[in-house]
């Protein structure tokens, strides 16, 4: 194959620049609307081998993500529940149930203990930083006073 002689001419001779240019700029900020979610294909999962993932995906960036120690220790509590609802008993016979309705209502029993000392827990931190506020509060009016 062989180019013409004109497109080989051509080449050689420069080309004047234009006086105006339209120029475009990728910035580093990003418009909001523009953010997508991440793509969530579907998925079918088998009822006796339910991975372990699928039991957090309640937490996103932000909202649980990356994790603190809350976190794990609800990852923990999460793990356990699990390992208790696999040894439970099977519900064959009078007996294995009796002793399945027994576990499961001390473990209830459990969690709502755990659950009221967490909101006792909460409940005291915002005391202690309301007392806190008010010995401030008390502090700054005697200053202003003095």
């Amino acid at each position: 194959m062989q180019i013409p002689l004109e497109r080989i001419e051509s080449a050689k001779e420069p080309q004047a620049e234009p006086k105006q240019k339209t120029v475009e700029v990728q910035t580093v900020f990003r418009e909001s609307g523009a953010q997508t979610d991440p793509f969530s294909p579907e998925y079918i999962v088998n009822k006796d081998n339910v991975p372990e993932v699928l039991s957090i995906t309640n937490f996103k960036f932000g909202a649980g993500l990356p994790a603190t120690m809350i976190e794990m220790e609800l990852i923990d509590q999460m793990r356990e529940k699990r390992a208790f609802e696999q040894a439970l008993p099977p519900t064959s016979d009078e007996a294995c149930f009796n002793l399945r309705r027994k576990l499961v209502v001390e473990a209830e029993v459990r969690d709502w203990e755990k659950r009221e000392e967490d909101i006792k827990r909460n409940q005291n931190d915002r005391l202690n930083l309301l007392q806190s506020a008010l010995v401030e509060r008390e502090k700054e009016t005697e200053e202003k006073h003095a």
